[in-house]
């Protein structure tokens, strides 16, 4: 589970708007040390604060400027006031922490450009669902970053409201049809294969949001099998739909060019 004081962190970050400082901590820890000194205020205890990251992570604190690592530092002592009998901190360090596990998620920095706010919700919400260990939920969202970048296209190539009834395989064949991304629109034996595996994505993806995601509910013979979706087939499942939803995103910036 995410670290609760982390996450109070990132919560402040995000609340200041740095929304990219409170991804970078994503996967982080954080450990209070409390001295037997008092400080300034009645029994208040001087006290270090360190957060640990995963050494990928932290190369990139590292490089960050000096006015960043001051908004997580500020962000620290709003978590952190200085009040009577509570822990008054004096000193904020960075580590790299070799026994940080961080998720391989794909990055998507094409997607960045988009202009649909929803859309980097979706992937916002993919990433901390991972790290949360909601996999159930990280599923439910990687269905509705696909369904939403289909829908936004389909209605930026139209120019009309699109009346979306949930079927996500629909869906994509009409984005598709559209992008002229159809397995049959190429003579190549490969490219059909590829394209066809696309369509098959997005139809396992549907239907293991439909079957085993939150989304829904579930029966006693289902509750019973005590399948849920585990750490690897939801880190995948993340994974594949960012990579379509940038695919289909770079086409149709390619289709209007």
């Amino acid at each position: 589970m995410e670290d609760n004081t982390i996450k109070k962190i990132r919560r402040v970050l995000t609340y200041k708007g740095r929304e990219d400082l409170a991804d970078l901590l994503r996967h982080s820890t954080s450990t209070l040390d409390e001295s037997s000194t008092f400080g300034s205020r009645w029994y208040s205890r001087l006290s270090s604060f360190e957060i640990k990251s995963h050494p990928q992570i932290q190369e990139k604190i590292d490089k960050l400027p000096k006015e960043d690592i001051d908004e997580i530092k500020k962000a620290v002592m709003v978590v952190f006031p200085v009040k009577d009998n509570e822990p008054e901190i004096t000193e904020i360090t960075f580590y790299p922490d070799f026994d940080i596990e961080a998720h391989d998620l794909v990055e998507v920095k094409e997607l960045e450009r988009i202009s649909f706010e929803y859309i980097h919700e979706q992937i916002k919400k993919c990433n901390s669902k991972i790290a949360e260990k909601d996999f159930d939920g990280a599923v439910t969202s990687a269905r509705n970053l696909i369904e939403s970048i289909c829908l936004f296209i389909l209605e930026s190539k139209t120019g009309e409201k699109h009346e979306y009834d949930g079927n996500m395989v629909k869906l994509y064949k009409a984005v598709a049809s559209i992008l002229h991304m159809s397995p049959g629109d190429y003579e190549d034996e490969f490219l059909k294969q590829i394209l066809s595996g696309v369509f098959s994505i997005v139809n396992g993806v549907s239907g293991l949001r439909n079957a085993y995601s939150d989304s829904h509910g579930t029966s006693p013979s289902k509750a019973k099998a005590g399948y849920k979706i585990d750490e690897r087939h939801a880190i995948l499942t993340v994974n594949l739909a960012k990579t379509i939803s940038e695919y289909l995103f770079l086409s149709y910036e390619n289709s209007v060019k």
